[in-house]
């Protein structure tokens, strides 16, 4: 298991298709995560405070997610492609104006503030973005923006 987190950092698991995030509270070796009510495998998620070992949901290790102290206009590449595609581009460089990197115990409190909140949608609001708000102010999915990059791309 990768034991190097920090208390507040985002971490991530392989969960085959798709990765899952949640926030690290070291203390008590617990994760802020969207997750069902009865657990990983109940997809009506809500805001929960849980273990890592259910955070892992059988998984042998996680990764730390790391974040620049100032975004850079090249963490989004904008290409030279019109349309669709060039608008999403600038959408998510707009997003960046909210760019705060929180520290450890602030990111915990951020989380905290959203327990048991439920209103998750894969598209726009999931686990990614929640644990992304909480470290940097900014609802960001990286899934979510992979698939909106291919999609505006092709019909531009």
């Amino acid at each position: 298991m990768n034991n190097h987190a920090e208390n507040g950092d985002v971490i991530k698991v392989n969960r085959g298709f798709y990765s899952h995030y949640g926030i690290y509270v070291k203390a008590d070796n617990h994760v802020i995560h969207y997750t069902g009510a009865t657990g990983p495998n109940d997809f009506n998620g809500i805001v929960r405070e849980t273990s890592l070992e259910e955070f892992l949901n059988g998984a042998e290790n996680f990764i730390v997610c790391k974040f620049p102290e100032h975004p850079q206009n090249n963490i989004i590449p904008l290409r030279q492609k019109g349309g669709l595609f060039r608008l999403w581009q600038m959408m998510k460089l707009a997003m960046l104006k909210n760019y705060h990197l929180y520290t450890g115990d602030e990111t915990i409190r951020r989380a905290r503030s959203k327990l048991g909140q439920g209103g998750y949608n894969l598209a726009l609001n999931n686990c990614e973005h929640f644990a992304v708000w909480c470290k940097t102010g900014v609802k960001n999915s990286s899934q979510v923006n992979f698939v909106l990059d291919v999609i505006t791309y092709l019909l531009s």
